[in-house]
């Protein structure tokens, strides 16, 4: 039963690992495209920076106001420590 489990989470890292790889590679090629056509390289490098942030957050984000819309504080714990919130 432990190894059903185990297998369980595994694929659920996977999962969530694929993924953001997939959200990284998607922005990194945009600033790389923008790069070679000559744009500011620090104006594309924040802008990779803030989109890949946030495209990161949003799920977890969405998570946590919906918990918290819920007053459902036992969920709200769980996610901010899956989160690595004190």
């Amino acid at each position: 039963m432990a190894w059903l489990r185990a297998q369980s989470a595994s694929e659920t890292i996977r999962e969530y690992r694929s993924q953001a790889e997939h959200v990284r590679d998607e922005l990194t090629a945009k600033a790389l495209a923008a790069l070679e056509q000559g744009g500011d390289a620090q104006a594309i490098m924040q802008d990779l920076a803030w989109k890949l942030t946030n495209r990161l957050i949003h799920a977890p984000t969405k998570s946590l106001q919906q918990a918290a819309r819920d007053g459902d504080n036992e969920r709200l714990n769980i996610l901010r420590d899956s989160l690595g919130l004190e």
